[in-house]
This record gives C-alpha cells, sequence and structure tokens, in this order.
C-alpha cells in the first residue's frame, strides 16, 4: 500500500510545474498550478519606465510541444488577447503574447514576451 500512494504522488509531482516567481530581464511572472489551469501575474516593461504592462488572470493546460514539461493558454474573452505560458522542460517559463496591447503602455507593447527563469 506504501509503495503505491508512493509513486501515485511522485507521478502527480512530474505533471506540476513549480509554483513560484520567475523573474527576466525588467520583468516578473507568479505562477501557481493546479486541476488543469495555471493563475497567473506578468508584470514587464523594456525597462524606460514610461510603460508597463500588467496581465493576470487563469490560463487552461493545453498540449505540450517539443522541449515542454506544461503549455497554458489565456485568452481574454474581452479582446482579442492570448497569452500562452510553457514551462520548459529546464524549469524555465516561455510567454508568448499575440494582440495583448490593451494591458500595457504605449512604449511597453511586447514586453511580456520572453523566456523567465525560476527564483
Amino acid at each position: 500500500m506504501k509503495k503505491i500512494v508512493l509513486t501515485l504522488l511522485l507521478a502527480s509531482s512530474f505533471s506540476m510545474a513549480h509554483a513560484g516567481e520567475y523573474t527576466k530581464q525588467n520583468g516578473a511572472l507568479s505562477l501557481s498550478t493546479g486541476n488543469g489551469t495555471a493563475e497567473f501575474n506578468i508584470n514587464a516593461s523594456h525597462g524606460n519606465a514610461s510603460g508597463v504592462c500588467n496581465m493576470e488572470g487563469v490560463a487552461k493546460s493545453v498540449g505540450v510541444g517539443a522541449g515542454q514539461r506544461n503549455r497554458w493558454v489565456y485568452s481574454d474573452s474581452t479582446s482579442a488577447c492570448v497569452a500562452v505560458i510553457s514551462e520548459l522542460k529546464d524549469g524555465s517559463v516561455n510567454v508568448m503574447t499575440r494582440s495583448c496591447e490593451s494591458y500595457c503602455g504605449v512604449s511597453a507593447v511586447g514586453s511580456m514576451d520572453g523566456q523567465y527563469q525560476y527564483n
């Protein structure tokens, strides 16, 4: 019985991303996963402090691609904004956004995209 419980615990831990904080130059990502979703918060700029992007929400799990452990997609129902958040096998997280300008100051558009490292 103990072996079964241990096996189940180990198997479930492999499918979950590291819950926590990730950073890149001029950007921070908070990520918490569970039940096929990921709650996230992204705050980023291009570094000149005249514009900042801030997005938060709940992304749904989708199939993974090569080199990925997990992948989630966020789609804003009030705009055309889509964000893809991918946990890579090396533990970092890659973020790609499309049409998310409404979350950003004019000079910060595109600053949420990129690879974030686990802290």
